[in-house]
């Protein structure tokens, strides 16, 4: 393209001749803007200093021959939707000098006129000048042809050249990814006066994938996960329906113009657009054509569009005639490679700059190589050989977990790729990928979580180009709920050293593996899964907006700081005030590892409900089991976590030799990935000192009291937010610190189940104590919203100290409570290693109804605070019915103990001070003794059994020996025979070892512990043949439990499953009964337990034991054999005690006793100035009466001689009233004398003689 005349650069005053000036889009007032620009919202520069440099700096814009270089168009009479504020852009360069025009006019208030030719007379001081050396004579004298090529074809530069600015590129796309470049400096109100910037990317392909409707946040319906008007919710529309069918490609909309123009800005150049579980639609001629508008739209801002495929498309009758056999998927046959050939080239037609392929394959269902005979690599390259003559790519995702390559899912990708790498070639090469085939692997080896160790394969693939993929979209980390910023999570990633022993020790950082410094790739690639949809502000939560903000820059530069992106990302996004913006970034910046410490901390990952990957679901087991949370977890009585180490699944040999040792030793293990390589023990020792346990149950509350504090703070930053953003986020965060609580609560209660130990209170970063009525409260647990601290009758409620345990913290009180009942609440603050942590305290201070002593026959039962229940277990063998005492522990407080009936009944304590009551209960139990290790001929006499067969059971070599046979007990199949069971009472825990002599076959067999009240009534607890047919879940752990003939069903089942009974036949089963509640336990050796779940039973089980049988099967040649029976009750051991009654005695005589003080005295009363005049005395009291008053004669007026005083005298008493006996209670007496100023005072002595009565109606 030839030059326009010639342009001469100079400081000259000229007029600019505006041939192409649009409006200046007037931006919507902050109180109703939606977020619809992302950060290309370009509003006034707030510092006036500043504004008026940059109005100096920017008074012209002056792009040459913007109009020249045209790009392709494939459709024709290509158009926006009607009514659209956006517009189609023919060139890069009109794309960079609208987006001047726009920018500048909304950053400086003023619309900035566009020069079209510099020729006549140069360009005026402040022009901003863009384009390449082909376009532009003053782009040529500013830089050298070194210089443009120095930054590539998508890099720039910006230089002040005399008194103008000049942006360029070596291409124009180089010089559009400049001019926002320039722009976002005075977005982020940085100087411009004295620019010389060159920039250019690290890694050459940074692309989007777009997951369409799965795992889409960002749609306009309410929950974010589709879309209204027949929309479903993506950001580009194929086959809307109804009111929007109209608003379908090639249509444009508007979003899809701020889109390109947000990810130009960016410097992400790639847009595979739609899911990876590839639809075939996608590459029909209609759908094609669709595609090819969109290229259209967004080809003019270096956006390239690329599709997801599916292996088996070639099968789809949609493109009959040119259909082939699933016979002829052979990726290494002409007929595949045709098809692809044939198929790209049709694509290449419509969209010449047409990128290539992602392909998920032998993932989740899709199909792949692996399904015809062949491997990834044959797969690859087939697709790969078959588009290379065309220039395009193959993005083959990595993400495959085949359970039949190992058990452990971390360990899959690499041993499934790993050896293509390193296959030697004919050449004397390795590697058998072809050089247009990116293998795309995730960050980390499992998917997406909130925090992973970096995946054994970044480094390994050294003869093939890896493509690093990120997730944008927060999948498990918050969705559009939470507000998390994952840029420090991608920089933990990319800034983490391999170790690689194939390249140089200053590049070994992921960063480097991506960028290809580390290991001489000449191709690189970073993908980043989308999070765009068609909510107005395009991601759903507007701070998920800086998500794809990060990514991109990330993309661009992986060095970049993420709190230095947060910075500009805030200031181009919501305000430029300084306090505001570090608030925003210090609220950003701790949001991932905040995210991290309340779903999944220290490295216990994958907790999260199936169903949907936002809450959390730790129990889950699901069809397969690297879906199950129980899987990852591992959770049992001895810790939680996988072990990966040499000693467990051996992930770890698949990292490089210092990784492998790091990560192979618990004590070298960084403390945040413990749980991802080693089943940690419940009381390992932390570096600072904790348990695991405790510092896991820290870290949950921890992060949740983060949320808090980022609520609370966003509060405080409303004068600084539009009022619709502002609400918006406000509502989000709202809804985050609930759920952050919901996963705190269930995973601490989940895994106490396991570890059985007592959530920590008083040595956790917030923990507190308060001094209430000179008594230390502590023990609170840092999980609960509130807290009831008991009060003495008549004592102050207020807190007079608090104490917190960690000096660090800062504890206000922020408000008192001045009545019993009344509320108080202490706040405590601390910075902590991921940023500010808060917990309120809040205190309802309430009578004290609690008991400080509760005995049965004498003997003491451990209270705890806030626990009302209590079992009290009695020898076998008691006949007489326990004695139940209680004593309070306010003196003024009444206690009433209402006796149990019968020997083990029931006995209630209630507790009244004053309005307030609180009700204890005593459970009489009776000792449950008939375990049983069956050493004996045959049974004990505790046993009986229910459908008895004799011929079916025995006593023998220490094991109770049941053959199961045909019965069931389940809905109204009442026939299982040999039931062994004995009577039971109160709560206990029960548990059996069960041998089985030859594995389940048929459907149905089972052994197990029952907890029984009838046929219809029971909990069943047994290993079980479940589906002998199933390929996989055939044997299960069950937990059955009928009600009223109904039956629920819980289960453990799983390939894991499988391997739960070994070759040694055996399994240990325990439940637990607590009231209506039983919870199940399994084990593999009689000491290792896994809690599996509970169930309830609102019938009393009265009694429990062993079953075994085959339901309708028909077997009879497997013998059960329970080695031992043992229970053991729940409580505290009372013994027997025989009570009596004696009697001391002693009398009070009656009395009544009125002991005043010294006289009271006015001192000299002022004749002529009006005054009251105050005294006082004082009485002490004694009364043994069950009331008492006190009262005075009336008082009268005080006399001198002849004289009286005008005003009477009055006398008020500091109490007056007892409701009970009282032992010298100083009362305080008052005396008032009103002098006026005409009151005739005589000289002397003025007195007066008062007769006080204490009196009583109840001596």
């Amino acid at each position: 393209m030839g030059r326009r005349g010639t342009q001469t650069l100079v400081c000259a005053a000229v007029a600019a001749l505006s041939l192409f000036a649009p409006a200046v889009a007037s931006a919507a007032p902050d109180d109703t803007y939606s977020g619809s620009e992302m950060w290309l919202h370009y509003v006034p520069v707030s510092d006036p200093a500043l504004l008026a440099q940059y109005k100096a700096s920017a008074t012209t814009i002056v792009v040459d021959n913007a109009d020249q270089n045209k790009v392709f168009r494939a459709t024709a009479n290509l158009r926006m939707e009607t009514g659209s504020a956006e517009k189609l852009e023919e060139t890069s360069l009109q794309a960079a000098r609208d987006e001047l025009v726009r920018g500048l006019g909304g950053l400086l208030g003023q619309t900035v006129p566009v020069q079209a030719g510099s020729s006549a007379g140069g360009v005026p001081d402040g022009a901003i000048i863009v384009g390449t050396r082909a376009s532009s004579d003053a782009v040529s004298q500013a830089f050298s042809a070194a210089d443009v090529n120095a930054v590539g074809d998508e890099g720039y530069l910006i230089r002040t050249v005399g008194k103008t600015t000049v942006i360029a590129g070596k291409t124009e796309i180089g010089a559009l990814y400049g001019t926002f470049g320039f722009l976002r400096l005075l977005q982020t109100q940085k100087p411009i006066a004295s620019l010389n910037i060159s920039t250019s990317p690290k890694i050459k392909n940074r692309h989007l994938d777009n997951w369409e409707g799965t795992r889409l946040y960002a749609g306009n319906n309410a929950a974010g996960t589709g879309g209204l008007n027949g929309e479903n919710g993506t950001i580009f529309n194929f086959a809307a329906t109804g009111a929007s069918a109209t608003r379908n490609l090639p249509v444009i909309l508007d979003r899809y113009i701020v889109v390109a123009r947000a990810l130009a800005s960016l410097g992400i150049n790639g847009f595979e657009i739609n899911l990876v579980n590839a639809n075939n639609v996608y590459l029909t001629s209609a759908y094609i054509a669709q595609e090819a508008a969109l290229a259209d739209a967004l080809r003019p801002y270096g956006v390239k569009i690329s599709l997801a495929i599916n292996y088996t498309a070639p099968t789809d009758t949609r493109f009959a005639p040119d259909v082939l056999t699933n016979q002829q998927l052979d990726p290494h046959s002409a007929a595949f490679r045709g098809w692809w050939t044939r198929k790209a080239q049709q694509l290449q037609a419509a969209i010449p700059d047409f990128m290539g392929f992602t392909v998920k394959a032998n993932s989740e269902g899709q199909p792949g190589p692996q399904d015809f005979g062949y491997d990834h690599g044959d797969g690859a390259n087939g697709i790969a050989s078959a588009v290379s003559a065309l220039g395009m790519k193959v993005f083959w995702r990595t993400f495959v977990y085949n359970a039949d390559v190992d058990n452990d899912r971390l360990k899959r990708a690499y041993l499934e790729f790993n050896y293509i790498d390193d296959e030697p070639q004919p050449d004397g090469t390795k590697g058998r990928f072809e050089d247009n085939v990116f293998l795309q692997t995730k960050n980390g080896p499992l998917d997406f979580q909130g925090r992973e160790p970096i995946h054994p394969m970044l480094g390994r693939m050294e003869n093939t180009n890896q493509a690093l993929e990120l997730q944008v979209t927060q999948e498990y980390t918050g969705q559009n709920k939470m507000l998390t910023f994952l840029a420090p999570m991608w920089e933990e990633a990319l800034k983490s050293d391999t170790y690689a022993t194939n390249a140089p020790a200053d590049k070994r950082l992921v960063g480097n593996i991506v960028d290809g410094s580390a290991q001489g790739h000449k191709d690189t690639a970073i993908v980043g899964v989308a999070n765009l949809g068609n909510a107005d502000n395009l991601t759903g939560n507007h701070f998920s907006q800086a998500n794809l903000y990060a990514f991109g820059r990330q993309a661009w530069d992986w060095t970049l700081k993420s709190d230095d992106i947060a910075r500009e990302w805030v200031r181009m996004t919501w305000t430029n005030d300084a306090h505001a913006v570090d608030t925003i970034v210090q609220m950003m910046m701790g949001s991932r590892e905040a995210l991290v410490s309340y779903q999944t901390p220290l490295g216990v990952a994958h907790q999260f409900r199936s169903s949907d990957h936002y809450g959390p679901n730790p129990s889950e087991w699901v069809t397969q089991d690297d879906f199950s949370p129980v899987y990852y977890n591992k959770a049992d009585s001895a810790g939680l976590g996988f072990d990966r180490s040499p000693t467990g699944s051996n992930f770890v040999a698949q990292y490089f030799p210092t990784l492998e040792q790091r990560y192979g030793n618990i004590a070298t293990t960084p403390e945040n990935l413990l749980g991802w390589f080693h089943h940690v023990p419940w009381g390992y020792r932390m570096n600072d000192g904790r348990t695991f346990w405790d510092e896991l149950v820290y870290r949950y509350q921890m992060g949740v009291e983060y949320v808090t504090w980022m609520r609370e703070t966003w509060d405080t930053l409303q004068p600084y937010i539009g009022t619709r953003r502002f609400g918006e986020v406000k509502s989000k965060l709202a809804t985050h610190e609930a759920d952050a609580a919901t996963w705190r609560d269930t995973l601490i209660g989940y895994w106490q189940e396991f570890s059985q130990r007592e959530v920590p209170v008083d040595g956790g970063p917030l923990s507190a104590k308060i001094v209430v009525g000179g008594k230390e409260l502590g023990g609170f647990n840092l999980s609960a919203a509130a807290y009831s601290i008991p009060v003495a009758a008549g004592a102050s409620p207020a807190i007079t100290a608090v104490k917190t345990a960690d000096p660090a913290t800062h504890a206000e009180i922020v408000t008192q409570a001045t009545t019993v009942p009344g509320q108080a609440v202490v706040k405590v603050t601390k910075d902590d290693f991921f940023g500010p942590i808060v917990k309120n305290y809040v205190f309802n201070l309430v009578p004290d109804t609690t008991l400080a002593g509760l005995r049965v026959n004498g003997t003491s039962l451990s209270l705890k605070p806030q626990v009302l229940s209590y079992n009290a277990v009695l020898p076998k063998g008691v006949t007489t019915i326990a004695k139940v005492e209680a004593t309070a522990a306010d003196p003024a407080a009444t206690v009433v103990v209402e006796p149990a009936t019968a020997i083990d009944g029931q006995a209630k304590v209630t507790v009244t001070n004053g309005a307030a009551s609180t009700v204890y209960t005593v459970n009489l139990d009776v000792a449950n003794t008939g375990s049983d290790e069956f050493t004996g001929a045959g049974l004990g006499s505790q046993w009986h059994l229910v459908r008895p067969d004799d011929s079916r059971w025995r006593v023998a070599g220490g094991s109770l020996v049941i053959t199961a046979q045909n019965g069931d007990l389940q809905g109204t199949a009442n026939t299982a025979k040999n039931l062994a069971l004995q009577d039971v009472n109160g709560d206990w825990v029960t548990d059996s070892k069960l041998v089985f002599s030859r594995p389940l076959a048929n459907n149905n067999e089972q052994g197990g512990i029952i907890a029984y009240a009838n046929d219809n009534n029971y909990v069943k607890l047994a290993w079980e043949m479940s589906a002998s047919t199933q390929p996989i879940n055939r044997l299960r752990v069950v937990v059955i439990r009928e009600q009223n003939g109904t039956a629920t069903t819980l289960q453990v089942t799983g390939a894991d499953a499988q391997r739960i009974v070994g070759a040694n036949g055996a399994i240990w089963l325990r439940l637990a009964k607590s009231g209506g509640t039983y919870k199940a336990y399994y084990s593999t050796d009689g000491s290792v337990y896994r809690f599996m779940g509970s169930t309830t039973l609102n019938v009393e089980a009265t009694q429990a034991g062993v079953v075994a049988f085959n339901r309708g099967g028909t077997s009879t040649d497997l013998d059960v054999a329970f080695d031992h029976f043992r229970i053991a009750s729940v409580g505290d051991p009372v013994p027997v005690a025989t009570m009596a009654d004696g009697a001391v005695n002693a009398t009070v005589p009656a009395t009544l006793a009125l002991t005043l003080g010294t006289p009271a005295s006015f001192g000299p009363f002022t004749a002529g100035v009006a005054k009251d005049y105050t005294a006082s005395t004082t009485a002490d009291i004694v009364s043994t009466a069950g009331d008492a008053a006190l009262t005075v004669s009336d008082p009268g007026h005080l006399t001198n001689g002849t004289f009286s005083l005008p005003s009477p005298l009055e006398v008020s008493f500091s109490k007056s009233a007892w409701t009970a006996p009282v032992s010298h209670d100083a009362v305080t007496i008052g005396f008032k004398q009103h002098i006026g100023a005409t009151d005739a005072l005589r000289t002397g002595a003025y007195s007066k003689t008062l007769t006080f009565t204490l009196s009583t109606t109840t001596p």
